[in-house]
This record gives C-alpha cells, structure tokens and sequence, in this order.
C-alpha cells in the first residue's frame, strides 16, 4: 500500500478550529497532541500535550488514548485502551471530531456522509431549466435594460 498511499485510511477534522484538514494514517505510530513536538498537532486547549496514538495495522486503523485528561472518545464512548476504528467512525477529541475515511471498505465520503440507501422521506431535487437554443432566422427577445427599470417612476 505505500505505493499508493491514497488508499491509506484518512482522519478529517470535521469540528473544531482545524476544519478541513487531513492527515493520512501510516503503519507508524503517530501521536495526536497540542504539543509542537506531537506527530499531528492540533490546535485545542482542551487537548492534552501527547493526547491519543493512531497507526494502521493488519486489521485496520488502531486508536490508543494517552492517559489525557478530557478523554479520547469514539462515536460518544470514552475508549480505554486499544480501540480498531472502521470507516465512518467519530473521534473525538478535547473539542475537536475527526471523522475516518478508510478508501478501501469505504461506505462514507471523507466528512461522513453515507453512500447507503436514497432517503424515501425526501423529494428529488430537480434539475433547473435550461434556456433553449437560439432558432436560426428568429430574433431573440432584447432584454430589459437594467437602467430603464431602475429610472422607471413608481
């Protein structure tokens, strides 16, 4: 898989002053911290300095707590020890949510969202229109002249 590190799971912060930002997840260990010296910084006070630990293993991506203060949490549970991580899954983090996005079993887009099933309890959206092509030998309507309309008495 390294030569195709795109098919490497990814964690995108989808809540919390970083949003937006992904980190690729490796066979190496990386540890997640406010700490400049953490492998993935982010930018949370609530945030211990070496907060959680992250890597990819045999059987997918792995998430150990560090004995933070606040917690690490995955989808509204507080972990305690080694924790496997599936596509789809929330981790949170002091005030931060980081979203996994596992390409290979993926049944998510990278913020979230489910590919199952079409919601029956929606409408369609529907297409707008599109204006029809102009007919060879037909003057086409001139437009209203913007400033006519605006001089125009009321």
């Amino acid at each position: 898989m390294e030569e195709h590190s795109e098919l490497r799971p990814l964690l995108t912060v989808a809540g919390g002053s970083m949003r937006g930002l992904s980190f690729r997840v490796g066979p190496e260990r990386q540890v997640i911290g406010r700490a400049p010296t953490a492998d993935i910084v982010v930018y949370d006070g609530h945030l211990s300095r070496r907060h959680a630990e992250i890597w990819l293993t045999g059987e997918g991506v792995a998430l150990a707590d560090l004995g933070s203060t606040n917690g690490t949490w995955l989808n509204d549970r507080r972990i305690i020890g080694v924790e496997r991580l599936a596509d789809g899954d929330v981790v949170r983090l002091g005030r931060t949510e980081l979203r996994v996005f596992d390409p290979g079993v993926a049944r998510t887009d990278p913020v979230g969202f489910s590919f199952g099933e079409p919601r029956r309890d929606r409408r369609p959206t529907l297409p707008l229109p599109i204006a029809a092509p102009p007919v060879p030998g037909v003057d086409p309507v001139p437009p209203v002249a913007i400033s006519a309309v605006l001089s125009a008495p009321s």
